[in-house]
């Protein structure tokens, strides 16, 4: 049995994608697309993953990374060819081949992967491919003239080679490479095998790309927990609601309208609402949390989106909070500028656990849905 280690390239900035910050960290279906492909390769034969990170982004890394076995960090260069080369001094001595792969490639599939490992083994290398079918044209000089497109593949990754044979190919390579199969044949001489891949397998690049992914559509999360204490009042998705305790905060301390903010932020791919309305700053002091809102969906708008659903989870043992409900979605729909079927809320207890249950505060998890205006 052939052992495998897998390399990902992690280093860039998410400048194509018109992010601002890297595009491994974008929201795809519910986790970071980093998360996504990392789930690709945990397979029987792959022994260790090494990301190839950008500093900036370590921290974030970390998280995803946080509890699972098998994932090495080694920091990243100032080019792909450069961070792989980092990555390669962390190979496993006793590895057989090593798998390079687009960290923004997050939908390749098993099937891919194994037929692309089960060639490597039998031809010594496996890069995918898939084949053109657009018409093609070549451009030289303003010039252009047809390309018969049946001569022409596109190349995907994984690309897998033989670790002994890779590693010496890096430590040959005097300039960067966009890609490890040309460098490797550079080095190597040694022709490489092609593997059928997909259609599907597709690398996150562009800001296109960026809303693809979910459909069309952009998902976010967002989580917030306020401290109950006497001597405030407590505002929930804009309603003041009857009880002796509100939410401490340095606005007035509306955790549903805080949680579900983040969420919008979030899909936006923007900070969090810490980082845009700082509670250092005096003129957040008790504002209204509605009025914050209004100024996320402003934003929002800035960007061509608009809220297309939102759905939050509030956590309390008290007061009960259902027959408020309707009273809350109208508000925060009207806020919002939506239909109330738009905006979905339920509260629950914890069963007397933890923070909440102890009466000591309240948190609220919330999912926003965005989409193109």
């Amino acid at each position: 049995m052939s052992k495998f280690n897998v390399i990902l390239p992690c280093g860039g900035s998410g400048t194509r994608s018109g992010l601002s910050y890297n595009k491994l960290l974008l929201n795809v279906g519910g986790m970071p697309l980093l998360e996504k492909t990392l789930n690709i390769f945990y397979h029987d034969d792959v022994t260790k993953i090494i990301i190839a990170y950008n500093k900036d982004d370590l921290g974030s890394i970390k998280q995803i990374i946080k509890g699972r076995e098998n994932i090495l960090l080694c920091e990243g260069g100032v080019s792909r060819t450069q961070s792989i080369k980092n990555a390669l001094e962390y190979v496993e001595d006793d590895c057989d081949f090593v798998i390079i792969h687009d960290g923004a490639r997050c939908f390749l599939s098993r099937e891919c992967l194994e037929r692309s490992m089960r060639d490597a083994v039998e031809y010594g290398t496996s890069v995918l491919y898939v084949n053109s079918v657009d018409s093609l044209r070549c451009v030289k000089d303003k010039i252009s003239s047809p390309v018969d497109r049946n001569d022409i593949v596109r190349i995907q990754t994984p690309q897998i080679f033989k670790k002994s044979e890779i590693t010496q190919a890096y430590a040959l390579a005097k300039s960067d490479f966009s890609d490890d199969a040309t460098l490797y044949e550079e080095y190597i001489k040694k022709p490489i095998h092609l593997t059928l891949g997909s259609e599907e397998n597709i690398k996150v690049t562009t800001p296109a790309d960026c809303e693809k992914i979910n459909g069309g559509y952009l998902i976010g999360n967002g989580w917030d927990t306020h401290r109950l204490d006497v001597g405030r009042d407590l505002i929930l998705g804009g309603i003041k609601i009857p009880h002796d305790k509100g939410l401490v905060a340095h606005s007035d301390g509306d955790v549903l309208i805080h949680a579900i903010m983040d969420a919008i932020l979030s899909a936006m791919h923007e900070r969090d609402i810490g980082v845009l309305f700082p509670d250092s700053d005096d003129k957040y002091k008790n504002i209204s949390s509605a009025l914050l809102l209004k100024e996320v969906l402003a934003l929002a708008k800035t960007k061509g989106l608009a809220v297309k659903s939102i759905s939050a989870v509030i956590m309390a043992q008290k007061p009960k909070l259902s027959p408020h409900i309707p009273t809350i979605q109208s508000n925060l729909a009207n806020i919002m500028d939506v239909e109330e079927n738009c905006v979905s809320l339920s509260a629950t207890t914890t069963e007397k656990l933890g923070m909440t249950g102890r009466e000591e505060g309240i948190s609220v998890s919330s999912v926003a849905v965005l989409s193109k205006i």
